[in-house]
């Protein structure tokens, strides 16, 4: 594996992300996507990246309070909670608890639990559903936060997690339509994005399928890139301002 920015060197996995989580309150996300932009390949964001991809998205995990996913993402692909064992070792050296909390967010469906997500508990999991969405299925299992609107606004997740679980640390996992709705909101600070070496083509969602941007695109500015057998991993901050 290579960096190729800022500098030029050979490294490891265990070298990439490695930096302590920032301090203060921070949202960042995490993305991989073809060439052509799709964020979805046969149904799945994982049949995309390789097996190192896999393994820097739980390295960015690792940085994290908390864990976003929406509920999308969990019925189509299905969710595996937490980081494996040296991580969560990683993470308690850092005075983090061992496994960042997962985060869902759905809509007047409601949330389904599926897989590991089960074995969790209302310590571990949380929830956000419209008033009016069945959350019955959640009960000792979950956090369950509701809201009066269709869907749950990002701020208010944000806000809900810092002030009553302490989360400070955000990472959004997506889907796209949560991705979009977070930029919407102006929470974004970092992008973590994986460009696989693929072009599929056809309908698969793109990166930030949703409404536009109300006023402006979203400056980026490039803080690391990363390369390994053609995918590239690059770590983006917003921009200040206009970015120049």
């Amino acid at each position: 594996m290579q960096q190729l920015f800022p500098t030029l060197r050979e490294c490891s996995v265990a070298d990439v992300y490695s930096e302590p989580p920032p301090e203060g309150a921070h949202v960042f996300m995490n993305v991989v996507t073809t060439v052509d932009g799709r964020a979805a390949v046969r149904g799945t964001s994982h049949n995309i990246g390789t097996e190192t991809d896999h393994a820097l998205m739980m390295r960015i995990r690792g940085l994290a309070d908390a864990v976003v996913h929406g509920a999308g993402t969990l019925e189509h692909e299905g969710i595996g909670p937490g980081v494996p064992r040296e991580i969560a070792e990683e993470r308690v050296r850092r005075g983090q608890r061992p496994q960042p909390l997962t985060v869902l967010m759905g809509g007047r469906r409601g949330v389904r639990l599926r897989g590991r997500l089960k074995e969790l508990g209302p310590e571990e999991l949380v929830v956000f559903v419209p008033a009016d969405a069945s959350s019955e299925e959640l009960s000792g299992h979950a956090t369950v936060y509701t809201t009066h609107s269709e869907h749950p606004d990002p701020r208010e997740v944000v806000r809900e997690l810092e002030r009553r679980h302490g989360a400070r640390r955000i990472l959004v996992e997506g889907g796209p339509t949560i991705y979009n709705a977070f930029l919407r909101a102006g929470l974004v600070q970092e992008l973590f994005w994986t460009l696989a070496p693929k072009v599929v083509g056809g309908d698969a969602p793109g990166m930030f399928s949703g409404p536009p941007l109300p006023d402006a695109p979203v400056v980026l500015q490039l803080r690391s890139m990363y390369a390994s057998d053609s995918e590239l991993y690059l770590r983006y901050c917003v921009a200040e301002g206009d970015g120049t």
